[in-house]
């Protein structure tokens, strides 16, 4: 394992399944120190199990926001090379069968959990003056 690596804690929201299963436990095999979030606690102990630190994380919630964060930033000395946003669901359908209201709680998500997180993770960034910051989506 790459100790440098270890050095450099990345946070992972929406590690449930898909994209960002596959971006906690690839860059855990790599060595990275990996913080994987998932919006229900049930659905952390598979990751437990693979020794990737998990923590609940809803982006429709500030308060879930900052107490993640400030878990992570706890446990790395306040330190943080890398957050790759990733969580979030997609909506099928043609738009005149959308109610409005599915897509408030999807923009809930996607736009103002993601906006709220990074706005907190940047001048974290900043005072380390390193890090990066990925704003994923999938097709959907």
């Amino acid at each position: 394992m790459n100790s440098e690596l270890k050095d450099r804690p990345v946070l992972i929201t929406g590690c449930s399944s898909g994209i960002g299963y596959l971006a906690a436990t690839s860059l855990h095999a790599r060595g990275y120190s990996v913080y994987a979030t998932t919006r229900k606690a049930a659905d952390t102990h598979l990751l437990s199990k693979l020794g990737i630190t998990t923590l609940q994380l809803d982006l429709d919630d500030k308060q879930s926001i900052e107490n993640a964060l400030a878990q992570v930033l706890d446990e790395t000395h306040g330190k943080l090379y890398g957050l790759f946003n990733n969580g979030g669901f997609g909506q099928g359908g043609a738009v005149e069968d959308l109610p409005t209201n599915a897509l408030r709680e999807q923009f809930e998500t996607l736009v103002f959990g993601w906006h709220e997180l990074t706005r907190r993770v940047i001048p974290v960034m900043r005072n380390q003056g390193y890090g990066r910051i990925v704003q994923n989506s999938s097709v959907l």
